[in-house]
């Protein structure tokens, strides 16, 4: 009995694992494509989880996970950009740029 609650607390943590894996490359990928709409350079080429935790969302329940990334206007600044992602899908962009916040909601 050991052996298999074990053997399912390994596989829960390797299934976690490869989902945050797969999410944030999902976040990433929408990050990039949102800073170059913008004509702003996102940073270092990643994002990192801010938080996660379970939501529900029209009766599925899932995790959603808060990312933070940063961005530059000319390549010497550095500003923060958020982006929040629930079962392979974004919910919501923010860049906190200088001239005003740039949102977008993709609900």
């Amino acid at each position: 009995m050991d052996v298999l609650l074990a053997l399912a607390i390994i596989g829960a943590g390797v299934w976690f694992w490869l989902d945050s894996l797969r999410a944030r490359e999902f976040a990433l990928k929408r990050c990039r494509t949102f800073c170059s709409q913008n004509q702003v350079q996102l940073l270092d080429q990643s994002i990192h989880v801010r938080k996660v935790f379970p939501a529900r969302l029209n009766g599925k329940l899932g995790l959603r996970r808060f990312y933070a990334f940063e961005f530059s206007t000319n390549g010497t600044d550095r500003y923060n950009g958020v982006a929040v992602e629930f079962k392979n899908r974004i919910e919501y962009l923010s860049l906190l740029h200088p001239d005003g916040e740039i949102i977008e909601h993709l609900n």
